[in-house]
């Protein structure tokens, strides 16, 4: 199981024993079922230690951390190996936009961003 940078296991027991992958699939799935009940949206959603680890890097690359920092965070050995796991959303790509066009001096044409409809919103929903 994955082991702190003091060798210690991240994920333990009330014994301090490591917990198996089983162990911790079972534990985000009870709780991301808790957290359906109030946000039942979840049910549709496979939440596994695997969509936490991506949610992590995303969150680091997110708040400005370098690349190689989140590969070292990671454990990966290659930074190609980690760009697997961060893709940038909708605003990081509107801000590396937004930093073309200013330094480029083009003026945007739009810059009122676009809001789908609730009716599109609640189709998608229902995907």
């Amino acid at each position: 199981m994955s082991r702190g940078a003091d060798g210690q296991c991240v994920f333990v027991n009330r014994n301090g024993q490591p917990l198996t992958r089983d162990r911790i699939a079972y534990i985000l799935t009870k709780y991301a079922c808790a957290a359906a009940r109030d946000n039942p949206a979840l049910l549709r959603k496979h939440i596994t230690s695997h969509v936490l680890r991506h949610s992590c890097a995303v969150a680091l690359l997110q708040s400005g951390s370098d690349v190689t920092v989140i590969r070292d965070y990671l454990g990966h050995t290659s930074v190609a190996t980690t760009g697997r796991y961060i893709t940038i959303n909708l605003q990081m790509k509107r801000d590396a936009m937004e930093a073309f066009w200013k330094k480029a001096g083009i003026e945007p044409t739009n810059t009122k961003p676009w809001k789908p409809k609730a009716d599109l919103l609640a189709f998608l929903q229902s995907l």
